[in-house]
Protein backbone atom coordinates (compact mmCIF):
# COMPACT_ATOMS: atom_id res chain seq x y z
CA UNK A 1 0.00 0.00 0.00
CA UNK A 2 2.74 2.53 0.96
CA UNK A 3 4.49 1.61 -2.35
CA UNK A 4 1.57 2.28 -4.50
CA UNK A 5 1.21 5.76 -2.73
CA UNK A 6 4.51 6.41 -3.46
CA UNK A 7 4.15 5.04 -7.12
CA UNK A 8 1.47 7.70 -7.13
CA UNK A 9 3.15 10.54 -5.73
CA UNK A 10 5.69 10.46 -8.49
CA UNK A 11 3.59 10.27 -11.54
CA UNK A 12 1.96 14.02 -9.66
CA UNK A 13 5.04 15.97 -9.52
CA UNK A 14 5.98 14.00 -13.38
CA UNK A 15 2.88 15.50 -14.57
CA UNK A 16 3.15 18.77 -12.80
CA UNK A 17 6.66 19.54 -14.42
CA UNK A 18 5.59 18.82 -17.78
CA UNK A 19 2.90 20.89 -17.39
CA UNK A 20 5.14 23.60 -16.35
CA UNK A 21 7.28 23.14 -19.31
CA UNK A 22 4.30 23.34 -21.87
CA UNK A 23 3.20 27.06 -20.07
CA UNK A 24 6.68 27.87 -20.76
CA UNK A 25 7.02 27.08 -23.95
CA UNK A 26 3.40 28.26 -24.45
CA UNK A 27 4.33 31.57 -23.08
CA UNK A 28 7.45 32.12 -25.21
CA UNK A 29 5.58 31.49 -28.16
CA UNK A 30 3.04 33.99 -27.49
CA UNK A 31 5.52 36.77 -26.91
CA UNK A 32 7.50 36.00 -29.68
CA UNK A 33 4.92 35.87 -32.49
CA UNK A 34 1.68 37.50 -30.88
CA UNK A 35 2.81 40.38 -29.10
CA UNK A 36 1.03 43.89 -30.17
CA UNK A 37 2.35 45.37 -34.13
CA UNK A 38 3.14 48.31 -32.80
CA UNK A 39 5.74 47.11 -30.31
CA UNK A 40 7.07 44.77 -33.34
CA UNK A 41 7.57 47.24 -35.63
CA UNK A 42 8.99 49.45 -32.81
CA UNK A 43 11.96 47.22 -32.63
CA UNK A 44 12.57 46.35 -35.85
CA UNK A 45 12.02 49.98 -38.32
CA UNK A 46 14.85 51.98 -37.41
CA UNK A 47 13.54 55.90 -37.51
CA UNK A 48 15.30 58.49 -39.76
CA UNK A 49 15.07 62.12 -39.55
CA UNK A 50 14.03 63.96 -42.43
CA UNK A 51 16.93 66.41 -43.53
CA UNK A 52 18.31 69.14 -45.77
CA UNK A 53 21.07 68.67 -48.19
CA UNK A 54 22.06 68.11 -52.20
CA UNK A 55 20.38 64.99 -54.13
CA UNK A 56 22.27 63.34 -57.07
CA UNK A 57 20.82 61.34 -59.66
CA UNK A 58 22.68 59.30 -62.40
CA UNK A 59 23.21 56.22 -65.03
CA UNK A 60 25.72 53.34 -64.33
CA UNK A 61 27.63 51.53 -67.41
CA UNK A 62 31.10 49.32 -67.50
CA UNK A 63 33.12 49.86 -70.85
CA UNK A 64 37.33 49.60 -71.11
CA UNK A 65 39.80 52.23 -71.23
CA UNK A 66 40.81 53.94 -74.69
CA UNK A 67 43.24 55.91 -76.34
CA UNK A 68 42.08 58.97 -77.17
CA UNK A 69 44.55 58.84 -80.35
CA UNK A 70 45.42 55.67 -82.11
CA UNK A 71 46.55 55.24 -85.98
CA UNK A 72 48.03 52.22 -88.19
CA UNK A 73 50.23 53.48 -90.39
CA UNK A 74 50.93 51.78 -93.50
CA UNK A 75 53.23 52.21 -96.74
CA UNK A 76 51.48 53.87 -99.56
CA UNK A 77 53.50 52.34 -102.26
CA UNK A 78 54.59 48.57 -102.44
CA UNK A 79 57.64 47.11 -102.36
CA UNK A 80 60.12 44.76 -99.90
CA UNK A 81 60.70 45.61 -96.65
CA UNK A 82 64.38 46.45 -95.83
CA UNK A 83 64.77 48.18 -92.52
CA UNK A 84 62.27 48.38 -89.10
CA UNK A 85 63.29 51.35 -87.16
CA UNK A 86 60.79 50.91 -84.25
CA UNK A 87 60.32 47.79 -81.70
CA UNK A 88 56.36 47.21 -79.81
CA UNK A 89 56.80 49.47 -76.72
CA UNK A 90 58.74 52.30 -78.24
CA UNK A 91 57.87 56.47 -78.10
CA UNK A 92 57.75 57.99 -81.16
CA UNK A 93 57.27 61.69 -82.09
CA UNK A 94 55.28 62.81 -85.14
CA UNK A 95 56.87 62.29 -88.55
CA UNK A 96 60.08 60.19 -87.13
CA UNK A 97 60.65 57.20 -89.26
CA UNK A 98 59.34 53.66 -88.78
CA UNK A 99 60.37 51.30 -91.33
CA UNK A 100 61.66 51.24 -95.11
CA UNK A 101 61.50 49.67 -98.43
CA UNK A 102 63.33 48.97 -101.49
CA UNK A 103 63.33 52.57 -103.54
CA UNK A 104 64.74 51.24 -106.94
CA UNK A 105 61.28 51.07 -108.27
CA UNK A 106 60.09 54.39 -107.45
CA UNK A 107 63.80 55.72 -107.94
CA UNK A 108 63.63 54.06 -111.97
CA UNK A 109 60.15 56.20 -111.73
CA UNK A 110 61.04 59.43 -110.94
CA UNK A 111 64.22 59.29 -114.05
CA UNK A 112 61.39 58.77 -116.54
CA UNK A 113 59.35 61.54 -114.73
CA UNK A 114 61.90 64.17 -114.70
CA UNK A 115 62.79 63.21 -118.91
CA UNK A 116 58.80 63.28 -120.00
CA UNK A 117 58.98 66.82 -118.00
CA UNK A 118 61.95 67.83 -119.63
CA UNK A 119 60.18 67.20 -123.33
CA UNK A 120 57.41 68.79 -122.58
CA UNK A 121 58.80 71.82 -121.37
CA UNK A 122 60.81 71.47 -124.67
CA UNK A 123 57.47 71.44 -126.24
CA UNK A 124 56.51 74.32 -124.65
CA UNK A 125 59.04 76.54 -125.69
CA UNK A 126 59.30 75.25 -129.63
CA UNK A 127 55.23 76.21 -129.24
CA UNK A 128 55.47 79.77 -128.16
CA UNK A 129 58.08 80.42 -130.95
CA UNK A 130 56.15 79.25 -133.44
CA UNK A 131 53.33 81.35 -132.40
CA UNK A 132 55.26 84.62 -131.86
CA UNK A 133 56.39 84.01 -135.90
CA UNK A 134 52.52 83.76 -136.72
CA UNK A 135 51.89 86.79 -134.92
CA UNK A 136 54.62 88.12 -136.48
CA UNK A 137 53.65 87.31 -139.70
CA UNK A 138 49.93 88.19 -139.43
CA UNK A 139 51.38 91.81 -138.28
CA UNK A 140 53.20 92.45 -141.50
CA UNK A 141 50.13 91.22 -143.81
CA UNK A 142 47.83 93.62 -141.90
CA UNK A 143 50.46 96.73 -142.22
CA UNK A 144 51.09 95.97 -145.96
CA UNK A 145 47.70 95.86 -146.78
CA UNK A 146 47.03 99.49 -145.38
CA UNK A 147 50.30 101.09 -147.06
CA UNK A 148 50.82 101.70 -151.05
CA UNK A 149 52.91 98.56 -152.71
CA UNK A 150 56.22 99.44 -152.63
CA UNK A 151 59.07 99.06 -155.60
CA UNK A 152 59.80 95.51 -154.75
CA UNK A 153 63.43 94.95 -153.06
CA UNK A 154 65.94 92.50 -155.70
CA UNK A 155 65.95 89.28 -153.54
CA UNK A 156 62.86 90.10 -151.08
CA UNK A 157 58.95 88.97 -151.59
CA UNK A 158 56.74 91.26 -152.61
CA UNK A 159 53.44 91.79 -150.96
CA UNK A 160 52.19 89.82 -153.39
CA UNK A 161 54.41 87.08 -153.29
CA UNK A 162 53.61 87.23 -149.24
CA UNK A 163 50.22 86.78 -150.10
CA UNK A 164 50.70 83.93 -152.49
CA UNK A 165 52.27 81.63 -150.41
CA UNK A 166 49.39 81.97 -147.69
CA UNK A 167 47.15 81.44 -150.45
CA UNK A 168 48.81 78.25 -151.60
CA UNK A 169 48.99 77.46 -147.98
CA UNK A 170 45.05 77.13 -147.89
CA UNK A 171 45.29 79.31 -144.77
CA UNK A 172 44.90 82.72 -143.44
CA UNK A 173 47.39 84.41 -141.35
CA UNK A 174 44.51 84.83 -138.63
CA UNK A 175 44.20 80.47 -139.08
CA UNK A 176 47.74 80.32 -138.18
CA UNK A 177 47.82 82.09 -135.00
CA UNK A 178 45.30 80.49 -133.62
CA UNK A 179 46.33 76.96 -134.50
CA UNK A 180 49.24 77.99 -133.01
CA UNK A 181 47.66 79.59 -129.58
CA UNK A 182 45.60 76.06 -129.60
CA UNK A 183 49.00 74.13 -130.03
CA UNK A 184 51.34 76.20 -127.13
CA UNK A 185 47.60 75.77 -124.91
CA UNK A 186 48.13 71.32 -125.63
CA UNK A 187 51.63 71.56 -124.38
CA UNK A 188 51.31 73.77 -121.63
CA UNK A 189 48.90 71.11 -120.72
CA UNK A 190 51.09 68.10 -120.99
CA UNK A 191 54.06 70.04 -119.41
CA UNK A 192 51.77 70.78 -116.43
CA UNK A 193 50.53 66.85 -116.48
CA UNK A 194 54.76 66.13 -116.51
CA UNK A 195 55.11 68.20 -113.61
CA UNK A 196 52.46 66.32 -111.50
CA UNK A 197 53.91 62.77 -112.76
CA UNK A 198 57.26 63.80 -111.65
CA UNK A 199 55.57 65.15 -108.02
CA UNK A 200 53.88 62.11 -107.66
CA UNK A 201 57.04 59.95 -108.36
CA UNK A 202 59.02 61.74 -105.85
CA UNK A 203 55.94 61.25 -103.25
CA UNK A 204 56.51 57.57 -103.93
CA UNK A 205 60.18 57.66 -103.12
CA UNK A 206 59.44 59.48 -100.30
CA UNK A 207 57.08 57.12 -99.12
CA UNK A 208 59.16 54.13 -98.87
CA UNK A 209 60.28 55.78 -95.49
CA UNK A 210 57.19 55.32 -93.51
CA UNK A 211 56.49 57.68 -90.92
CA UNK A 212 54.26 57.99 -87.93
CA UNK A 213 51.84 60.30 -88.38
CA UNK A 214 50.52 60.46 -84.76
CA UNK A 215 53.06 60.92 -81.72
CA UNK A 216 52.45 58.23 -79.07
CA UNK A 217 53.54 53.99 -78.35
CA UNK A 218 54.28 51.42 -80.71
CA UNK A 219 51.78 48.77 -79.54
CA UNK A 220 52.12 46.47 -82.36
CA UNK A 221 54.75 45.45 -85.31
CA UNK A 222 52.77 44.13 -88.28
CA UNK A 223 55.43 43.18 -90.61
CA UNK A 224 59.15 42.66 -90.80
CA UNK A 225 62.02 42.89 -92.78
CA UNK A 226 61.79 40.98 -95.92
CA UNK A 227 58.14 40.80 -96.21
CA UNK A 228 56.35 42.56 -98.77
CA UNK A 229 53.86 45.38 -97.82
CA UNK A 230 52.06 48.76 -98.77
CA UNK A 231 49.84 49.65 -101.52
CA UNK A 232 46.93 49.84 -99.66
CA UNK A 233 44.54 52.33 -98.54
CA UNK A 234 42.36 52.69 -95.49
CA UNK A 235 40.63 54.34 -92.99
CA UNK A 236 42.08 56.46 -89.61
CA UNK A 237 42.10 54.75 -86.04
CA UNK A 238 40.49 57.29 -83.54
CA UNK A 239 40.90 60.30 -82.36
CA UNK A 240 43.96 62.81 -84.90
CA UNK A 241 45.40 59.96 -86.01
CA UNK A 242 45.06 61.04 -89.79
CA UNK A 243 47.18 62.81 -91.76
CA UNK A 244 49.99 62.53 -94.11
CA UNK A 245 53.47 63.89 -92.75
CA UNK A 246 54.81 66.31 -94.84
CA UNK A 247 56.74 65.32 -97.88
CA UNK A 248 55.17 61.54 -97.34
CA UNK A 249 52.25 59.79 -98.36
CA UNK A 250 51.89 57.73 -95.93
CA UNK A 251 48.37 56.15 -95.17
CA UNK A 252 47.08 55.00 -92.04
CA UNK A 253 44.54 51.84 -91.63
CA UNK A 254 42.13 50.58 -88.97
CA UNK A 255 43.63 49.79 -86.08
CA UNK A 256 45.62 46.26 -86.20
CA UNK A 257 45.68 46.48 -90.43
CA UNK A 258 48.90 48.74 -90.96
CA UNK A 259 52.68 48.33 -90.51
CA UNK A 260 52.38 49.15 -86.81
CA UNK A 261 50.23 50.76 -84.35
CA UNK A 262 50.34 53.38 -82.81
CA UNK A 263 48.49 55.10 -78.79
CA UNK A 264 48.99 57.78 -77.53
CA UNK A 265 48.62 56.30 -73.59
CA UNK A 266 48.79 60.07 -72.10
CA UNK A 267 45.34 60.89 -73.67
CA UNK A 268 43.16 57.85 -72.53
CA UNK A 269 39.29 57.77 -72.48
CA UNK A 270 36.30 55.78 -71.53
CA UNK A 271 34.25 54.45 -73.90
CA UNK A 272 31.28 52.46 -72.63
CA UNK A 273 27.92 51.38 -73.82
CA UNK A 274 24.76 52.56 -72.13
CA UNK A 275 21.21 51.16 -72.43
CA UNK A 276 18.85 52.84 -74.81
CA UNK A 277 16.36 53.93 -71.49
CA UNK A 278 19.92 55.38 -69.69
CA UNK A 279 21.11 56.46 -73.09
CA UNK A 280 18.34 59.42 -73.04
CA UNK A 281 19.36 60.77 -70.43
CA UNK A 282 22.62 61.38 -70.75
CA UNK A 283 24.62 64.86 -72.56
CA UNK A 284 27.83 65.51 -73.70
CA UNK A 285 29.76 67.88 -70.90
CA UNK A 286 27.87 65.88 -68.26
CA UNK A 287 30.11 65.72 -65.15
CA UNK A 288 30.71 61.27 -63.91
CA UNK A 289 32.73 59.42 -62.01
CA UNK A 290 34.78 56.43 -63.25
CA UNK A 291 36.46 53.24 -60.62
CA UNK A 292 39.33 50.79 -62.97
CA UNK A 293 38.49 47.13 -61.62
CA UNK A 294 42.33 46.91 -61.00
CA UNK A 295 42.12 50.14 -58.57
CA UNK A 296 38.79 50.03 -57.18
CA UNK A 297 39.63 52.60 -54.37
CA UNK A 298 40.21 55.18 -56.74
CA UNK A 299 37.78 57.68 -57.76
CA UNK A 300 38.69 59.18 -61.30
CA UNK A 301 36.71 62.28 -62.22
CA UNK A 302 35.34 62.67 -66.40
CA UNK A 303 33.31 64.50 -68.39
CA UNK A 304 31.15 62.96 -71.00
CA UNK A 305 32.73 64.13 -74.46
CA UNK A 306 29.86 62.35 -76.69
CA UNK A 307 27.76 60.49 -77.10
CA UNK A 308 27.37 58.00 -80.60
CA UNK A 309 23.94 58.78 -82.67
CA UNK A 310 23.94 55.27 -83.77
CA UNK A 311 22.89 52.07 -81.87
CA UNK A 312 24.89 49.21 -81.42
CA UNK A 313 22.16 46.01 -81.22
CA UNK A 314 23.44 42.87 -79.11
CA UNK A 315 21.10 39.87 -78.52
CA UNK A 316 18.03 42.07 -78.98
CA UNK A 317 19.75 44.49 -76.49
CA UNK A 318 19.92 48.27 -78.14
CA UNK A 319 22.44 50.53 -76.83
CA UNK A 320 24.63 53.55 -77.26
CA UNK A 321 28.01 53.83 -77.00
CA UNK A 322 29.72 57.15 -74.62
CA UNK A 323 33.07 58.57 -74.38
CA UNK A 324 34.28 59.75 -71.36
CA UNK A 325 37.67 62.06 -71.06
CA UNK A 326 39.37 61.93 -67.63
CA UNK A 327 40.21 64.48 -66.09
CA UNK A 328 43.65 63.25 -64.75
CA UNK A 329 45.20 59.73 -66.21
CA UNK A 330 46.65 57.58 -63.12
CA UNK A 331 50.32 56.24 -63.77
CA UNK A 332 48.83 52.89 -63.15
CA UNK A 333 46.39 53.17 -66.07
CA UNK A 334 46.76 50.49 -69.32
CA UNK A 335 44.38 50.46 -72.35
CA UNK A 336 42.08 47.43 -72.29
CA UNK A 337 41.54 47.84 -68.48
CA UNK A 338 37.61 47.70 -67.49
CA UNK A 339 36.39 50.97 -66.20
CA UNK A 340 32.89 51.51 -64.11
CA UNK A 341 31.46 55.03 -64.89
CA UNK A 342 28.66 56.53 -63.24
CA UNK A 343 27.13 59.91 -65.11
CA UNK A 344 24.94 62.61 -63.22
CA UNK A 345 21.89 62.96 -64.80
CA UNK A 346 20.29 65.56 -62.06
CA UNK A 347 21.12 66.98 -59.00
CA UNK A 348 18.82 68.73 -56.38
CA UNK A 349 20.27 71.21 -53.99
CA UNK A 350 19.11 72.38 -50.56
CA UNK A 351 15.95 69.82 -50.76
CA UNK A 352 14.78 67.84 -48.50
CA UNK A 353 15.67 64.06 -48.73
CA UNK A 354 14.74 60.74 -47.09
CA UNK A 355 16.35 56.98 -48.01
CA UNK A 356 14.82 55.43 -51.05
CA UNK A 357 14.01 52.76 -48.49
CA UNK A 358 11.59 54.91 -46.66
CA UNK A 359 8.81 55.22 -49.28
CA UNK A 360 6.65 53.35 -50.76
CA UNK A 361 5.74 53.73 -54.31
CA UNK A 362 1.64 52.30 -56.01
CA UNK A 363 1.80 53.79 -59.56
CA UNK A 364 2.10 57.57 -58.78
CA UNK A 365 1.44 57.63 -55.17
CA UNK A 366 4.38 57.73 -52.89
CA UNK A 367 3.89 57.07 -48.97
CA UNK A 368 5.96 57.48 -45.75
CA UNK A 369 5.08 55.84 -42.99
CA UNK A 370 5.88 58.45 -39.56
CA UNK A 371 7.29 57.05 -36.69
CA UNK A 372 5.84 56.85 -34.07
CA UNK A 373 2.70 55.59 -35.45
CA UNK A 374 1.79 58.94 -36.74
CA UNK A 375 0.11 56.61 -40.00
CA UNK A 376 0.80 56.81 -43.62
CA UNK A 377 1.42 60.14 -45.17
CA UNK A 378 1.46 60.93 -49.33
CA UNK A 379 4.58 63.05 -50.41
CA UNK A 380 5.68 64.42 -53.81
CA UNK A 381 9.16 63.27 -54.72
CA UNK A 382 11.73 64.90 -57.13
CA UNK A 383 14.99 63.70 -58.07
CA UNK A 384 15.63 60.00 -57.29
CA UNK A 385 18.67 58.63 -56.48
CA UNK A 386 18.97 55.16 -55.86
CA UNK A 387 19.50 55.15 -52.70
CA UNK A 388 18.00 58.81 -51.65
CA UNK A 389 15.06 60.38 -52.54
CA UNK A 390 14.56 64.84 -52.97
CA UNK A 391 10.76 65.27 -51.06
CA UNK A 392 9.44 68.20 -52.64
CA UNK A 393 6.07 68.46 -50.49
CA UNK A 394 4.42 66.12 -47.55
CA UNK A 395 7.13 66.69 -45.24
CA UNK A 396 9.26 69.18 -43.19
CA UNK A 397 12.58 69.10 -42.32
CA UNK A 398 13.03 67.57 -38.70
CA UNK A 399 10.26 64.80 -39.23
CA UNK A 400 10.53 61.55 -37.89
CA UNK A 401 9.99 58.80 -40.23
CA UNK A 402 10.25 54.98 -40.21
CA UNK A 403 12.96 52.53 -43.25
CA UNK A 404 11.15 49.87 -44.22
CA UNK A 405 13.01 46.37 -43.80
CA UNK A 406 16.48 46.64 -45.78
CA UNK A 407 19.48 48.19 -45.32
CA UNK A 408 19.85 51.79 -46.03
CA UNK A 409 21.38 52.13 -49.38
CA UNK A 410 19.85 48.56 -50.72
CA UNK A 411 18.88 48.27 -54.13
CA UNK A 412 15.26 49.65 -54.92
CA UNK A 413 14.53 48.24 -58.48
CA UNK A 414 16.29 51.24 -59.80
CA UNK A 415 18.90 48.96 -62.04
CA UNK A 416 22.00 51.38 -63.04
CA UNK A 417 21.33 54.17 -60.70
CA UNK A 418 23.20 55.05 -57.78
CA UNK A 419 22.95 57.66 -54.93
CA UNK A 420 24.97 58.34 -52.20
CA UNK A 421 23.52 59.29 -48.38
CA UNK A 422 24.25 63.11 -47.76
CA UNK A 423 25.59 64.63 -45.08
CA UNK A 424 23.43 65.33 -42.00
CA UNK A 425 24.11 68.98 -40.52
CA UNK A 426 26.61 68.69 -38.35
CA UNK A 427 28.50 65.98 -39.89
CA UNK A 428 26.14 62.89 -38.80
CA UNK A 429 24.58 60.69 -41.37
CA UNK A 430 21.78 58.22 -41.12
CA UNK A 431 22.83 54.79 -39.94
CA UNK A 432 23.90 53.03 -42.38
CA UNK A 433 24.49 55.44 -44.85
CA UNK A 434 25.80 53.95 -48.44
CA UNK A 435 28.73 55.17 -50.35
CA UNK A 436 27.00 54.85 -53.57
CA UNK A 437 28.42 56.28 -56.97
CA UNK A 438 27.00 59.84 -56.59
CA UNK A 439 28.33 62.92 -54.48
CA UNK A 440 25.84 64.27 -52.12
CA UNK A 441 26.89 66.79 -49.71
CA UNK A 442 24.82 68.28 -46.95
CA UNK A 443 24.10 71.92 -47.03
Amino acid sequence: MTKARRKLRGLSLLNLALVAVVLAIATTAYLLFFRPESEAAGTTRPTVTVARGEVTAGVSSSGTLQSAQTASPQFATSGTVTAVLVKVGQVVAKGASIAKIDPAAAQREVRIAEQNQIAAANSVTAAEDTLDDAETAAEEAEAAEAEPTPTPTPGQPTQTQTQTQTQNQGQSPEVVVTNAKASLARSKADKEQADQNLEAAQAAVAATTLTAPIGGTITAVNGSVGSVAGGSSGTTGTGQGSGNTAGSTTTTTAAGDGFVDIADLKTLQVVAAFPEADAIKIKAKQAATVTLNADPGSTLTATLTSVSPTPTTTNGVVSYSATFTLAKVPASARIGQTANVTVQTAKATNALYVPTTAIVTSGTTHTVTMANGGGSREVQVGVQGGSFTQITSGLVEGDQIELLQGAIGAATGQSGRTGQFPAQPGGGQFPGAGTGGGANRGR
